[in-house]
């Protein structure tokens, strides 16, 4: 990457784990697009993250949305290019069986797990060829693990994982990298919402995966391009001399 302004756009990063990563690449430097859908807590976020000496512009939308998309990458653009693209916003969709899953809330969860990242993807590369960028999907233990009630979202997220291994195979010619990361169980409102009314502070906060993000954010993308982490897991593995 050159030494010249970096940007990021990170989905859903106005609370938990979008959060603490948009959180990660303000203090390594970067200015920030964040996406939300909800006002109040996009400009929360903003404020807080302004205070860390950035700039920070808000998109308000759902994903699922195209002109959401297109809106990310334009701002991205405005602030003078792209190098990190972060693919953090998901779609539960509830937990139930696969048999009692309707066709709309299914495509649903689609569009926000897998179509969205592959719009944003496609809108981005430009961006991202210019200095040589890295494409971050977030991905989650469900991808593999068979779980009850789990059975879209986890598809999702299998299809995610396979994409994110295409697009570095596609893209790395191009000075673009991606990897799929895994970052946990952990304390936040998706994991609420699989509990509902179960008490999860077991979990730890988002923030456990910090150490993570700062390792990888100070990595050479193409060195670490094509490959699945797990945020709190995997010490051996991602724990290594920059």
């Amino acid at each position: 990457m050159s030494d010249r302004q970096r940007v990021a756009v990170v989905t859903g990063g106005s609370r938990g784990l979008g959060n603490v990563i948009a959180r990660v690449l303000a203090v390594r430097g970067y200015d920030l697009v964040i996406g939300g859908r909800e006002k109040s807590a996009l400009k929360d976020a903003a404020a807080t993250l302004g205070g860390l000496g950035r700039r920070v512009v808000t998109v308000d939308g759902d994903i699922s949305d195209p002109a959401v998309c297109t809106w990310l990458v334009d701002e991205a653009r405005q602030l003078g290019g792209l190098q990190v693209l972060v693919n953090n916003a998901s779609e539960l969709g509830g937990v139930k069986p696969l048999a009692d899953t309707d066709a709309p809330l299914a495509e649903h969860i689609l569009r926000v797990n897998v179509v969205s990242p592959i719009v944003l993807v496609k809108l981005a590369t430009p961006l991202l060829q210019q200095d040589g960028g890295l494409i971050v999907n977030v991905s989650s233990d469900a991808a593999r693990g068979a779980y009850p009630g789990w059975g879209v979202y986890g598809a999702s997220k299998a299809a995610l994982e396979l994409i994110t291994r295409t697009m570095d195979a596609e893209l790395r010619s191009g000075r673009v990298f991606a990897v799929a990361v895994d970052p946990g169980d952990m304390r936040t409102r998706m994991q609420q919402e699989a509990f509902p009314g179960g008490d999860i502070s077991d979990r730890p906060e988002p923030e456990v995966t910090a150490p993570f993000w700062n390792w990888l954010f100070a990595q050479d993308p193409a060195a670490v391009g094509g490959q699945r982490f797990t945020a709190q897991e995997d010490l051996e593995r991602w724990l290594l001399p920059a």
